[in-house]
């Protein structure tokens, strides 16, 4: 059986002691002023008593109407004798009840103070449990969402206590460190695949290269031989068309799984972004696509230009698919603190969500005639430069931020030997 929550005992314990401790100031004060009228109206009996041989019956009675209902007469029981001059005797004793319902009047400011006081107790037991339990509440929505898989951070909110402050930046500490074991935990799984996959890759594609080169010497000798006769013309031009596109699959295989080594040196961004123009030109213009391109002064990347040029073009032959017809393609490099940014931009329908989260995996690809070679390429070359990647995309484009380090004292030692 589960029990009332925090809030509600938070509550109940804040208006039960602020009831009961107005109870009791109220009742002590009431008792102070009973104890002190009563010995007062006490007082004025005994005196009245002691000085009662020396008046007559009328003036007793005279002081004993001025006192109203708060004085009892009787001829017998409990109280204090009264003997007048003229030999008359009394029982006078006070009326506690007309005693006390004379104070409650008196005191009634008292009585309703402590009313407000209870009113604004059962608000402040409200506002307390909110304040207490309301954090408590955001952390295990966010233990909720950690569950579910989501490692984002509980947004930040300063709620007044230290204890509870603490503990908000602990969970996104904890966070962090999940997010960041998460990260590091697939890359360490895609390096193991990767590394299993090139070994097959690699077998495979060196087995594959050699028939082609032979294929490709008799299909050029058949060419020749035949090349008269315009039947065969069409069917010898779409087998050459099948064994180029096809070579190069396998030199993308090959590209992937025997990479080259890294060789850094400084590269001239604008000279990068004239190179890979001229290579995708007429592309460009065959779907009116608008080539943008913006470097800051003093710009220069340092990396290999073979791969910097491969991965350049990588992204700029994905961007220009992702457009059907017309479209702005927009390439930057500028520099970024010890580093430098670079960044391509399309304006096209932008990469599904179904592959969006393993867009950089091997054979991973949202085009039907792709291999899906491409932006692995491109993954691995940024990790050889130990840059950094960004990919943001959405129904209106894609864009992707890379940021490769300057140039290192080892890298310079490197570049003068």
């Amino acid at each position: 059986m589960i029990g009332p929550d925090l809030e509600t005992r938070v509550k109940a314990v804040v208006t039960g002691l602020t009831f009961c401790l107005t109870v009791i100031l109220i009742a002590m004060s009431l008792s102070i002023d009973f104890h002190e009228t009563y010995m007062s109206e006490q007082g004025k009996i005994d005196e009245l008593s002691g000085r009662s041989s020396d008046l007559t019956s009328r003036q007793v009675m005279e002081i004993i109407d001025r006192e109203g209902e708060a004085w009892r007469i009787t001829s017998e029981g409990d109280g204090t004798s009264v003997t007048t001059s003229d030999g008359a005797s009394w029982k006078v004793s006070l009326n506690g009840k007309h005693v006390l319902t004379a104070i409650l009047h008196r005191r009634r400011h008292l009585l309703v103070a402590g009313m407000i006081c209870l009113l604004l107790s059962a608000e402040m037991a409200v506002f307390l449990a909110y304040w207490l339990t309301r954090p408590l509440k955001r952390l295990a929505w966010g233990c909720a969402k950690v569950g579910r898989g989501d490692l984002s951070d509980l947004p930040v909110e300063r709620s007044g206590s230290y204890e509870l402050e603490i503990l908000q930046d602990a969970f996104n500490a904890m966070v962090r460190g999940l997010r960041e074991r998460q990260s590091l935990e697939r890359r360490i799984s895609r390096m193991e695949r990767l590394a299993a996959l090139g070994q097959v890759v690699a077998g495979v594609s060196h087995e594959i290269k050699n028939p082609l080169a032979a294929m490709r010497i008799h299909l050029d000798l058949l060419s020749g031989a035949r090349s008269g006769e315009t039947e065969d013309e069409e069917s010898l031009q779409v087998l050459s068309s099948e064994l180029d596109r096809l070579n190069r699959v396998v030199t993308q295989l090959l590209s992937f799984a025997r990479p080259t080594p890294t060789v850094p040196g400084p590269i001239e961004p604008r000279e990068l972004f004239r190179w890979c123009h001229s290579m995708v030109r007429v592309r460009l213009s065959r779907k009116s696509i608008g080539w943008h391109e913006a470097v800051d002064n003093g710009t220069e990347l340092w990396g290999d230009r073979g791969q910097m040029q491969q991965l350049l073009l990588n992204l700029v032959l994905n961007g220009i698919e992702a457009m059907d017809e017309e479209g702005d393609l927009y390439v930057s490099c500028r520099r970024s603190g010890k580093g430098t940014s670079m960044s391509v931009e399309d304006t096209g329908g932008g990469v599904p969500d179904r592959v969006a989260d393993r867009i950089f995996d091997p054979f991973v690809t949202s085009k039907p005639d792709g291999t899906g070679l491409g932006l692995s390429v491109v993954y691995r070359i940024v990790e050889d430069h130990r840059g950094t990647m960004d990919l943001e995309t959405s129904p209106d484009g894609t864009r992707l931020d890379l940021w490769f380090p300057g140039p290192t004292d080892k890298d310079n030692e490197e570049d003068e030997i």
